[in-house]
């Protein structure tokens, strides 16, 4: 038998073993459901069920394979998959975990009848116009092998629902689903798009380690006086110096860098937090605020590449557009098919990830 052969046999095992591990037992619809979109998606890569449906390959018409998942995809999806899939992607964060955490886009600029479709800024076009679409946000763990991104939370809403509240809302929902999941304290990457008190509270409250980066009106509290995070950052110069590697705009880089931390306060807690300063990465130095310790220049390096590994989110916004397509998916409803497919599209890519830890 050739090799491809018994791969494509090994790795219809495995989709069969991940979904039945994911559905309740007794509901054998589900599961034959969530494991024909997870063939589906995989052997197609693509998110269209017309697609996924040729990729299945039954003895029936495509049209009434077509209308059965369709038909699957509107209901809701028992509670226990979500718990089964979080268990089993938390066991290959390892001890330690790193969480990222970051918002995407979905953009459907010729969209007429997508349910509560809303107005976002286009991230991927050079002048982030603003188009029609959803948001989406994500939480993405490393394994601690391979250090493949696989979501622990994921999330496609619009402005434009009924009873929305904002993008603050769903973060924090997300937030307090990923740590519940936890075993243990992980350590939370934010971009400086999540700069604010809020968060600040709410990972001091939950007592978990965070790296957030902070934009230019952030004000600190420095040896007993309050300063611009602008004014403090550009009256000192980096002392430590290093090389950080990352990818960016699909392009793997290289660069030396200058660093320097202090103690401050910020106007969220009166707990100390330490402001880690990078220079010569951007025209513009960053500014980095954690809640862990630093002792000397290993544990400020540390914090500063961990935070810039937060380019593996960028990478599984990616693969999840160009791969699969997502943003050329179909079906309408906000509230249930497309969030619905979302969520499958995600059990399909953390089983890739599992797959890549073998």
């Amino acid at each position: 038998m050739l090799n491809s052969t018994t791969d494509v046999y090994a790795t219809k095992r495995e989709i069969i073993k991940f979904a039945e591990d994911l559905v309740p037992k007794t509901n054998r619809v589900e599961t034959k459901f969530v494991t024909q979109m997870l063939y589906g998606m995989l052997k197609s890569k693509s998110t269209i069920l017309k697609k996924i449906s040729t990729a299945l390959n039954e003895p029936i018409q495509i049209k009434n394979t077509i209308d059965r998942l369709s038909q699957n995809l509107m209901k809701s999806f028992s509670p226990t998959i979500q718990k089964n899939y979080t268990r089993k992607i938390v066991k290959s964060l390892g001890e330690k975990p790193l969480i990222l955490v970051d918002d995407s886009d979905v953009i459907k600029p010729h969209g007429k009848a997508f349910e509560a479709l809303g107005r976002v800024r286009d991230g991927s076009s050079k002048d982030n116009k603003i188009e029609k679409g959803y948001h989406v946000t994500e939480m993405v763990g490393l394994t601690s092998k391979k250090k493949q991104p696989v979501s622990l939370f994921s999330r496609i809403h619009s402005s434009a629902e009924k009873n929305y509240k904002s993008t603050n809302d769903v973060l924090f929902l997300g937030l307090n689903q990923v740590i519940q999941s936890l075993s243990e304290r992980a350590t939370f990457v934010f971009d400086r798009g999540y700069d604010m008190n809020a968060l600040f509270q709410f990972m001091y409250k939950e007592q978990q380690d965070f790296i957030i980066r902070l934009t230019e009106k952030r004000k600190l509290f420095w040896k007993g006086k309050w300063f611009k995070a602008a004014t403090l950052r550009d009256s000192r110069k980096g002392k430590i110096k290093t090389n950080l590697t990352f990818r960016e705009d699909g392009k793997v880089k290289q660069e030396t860098v200058y660093i320097s931390h202090l103690n401050i306060k910020i106007t969220a807690s009166k707990k100390p937090v330490n402001l880690v300063l990078v220079y010569g990465l951007r025209n513009t130095p960053m500014m980095l605020a954690t809640n862990q310790p630093i002792q000397g220049k290993d544990d400020a390096i540390r914090v500063v590449r961990t935070y810039m590994s937060r380019w593996r989110i960028e990478e599984y916004f990616r693969f999840k557009k160009q791969h699969f397509g997502f943003e050329n998916f179909r079906v309408r409803s906000l509230t249930s098919s497309i969030n619905n497919l979302n969520q499958l599209l995600t059990y399909a890519i953390g089983l890739l990830g599992l797959l890549t830890e073998k």
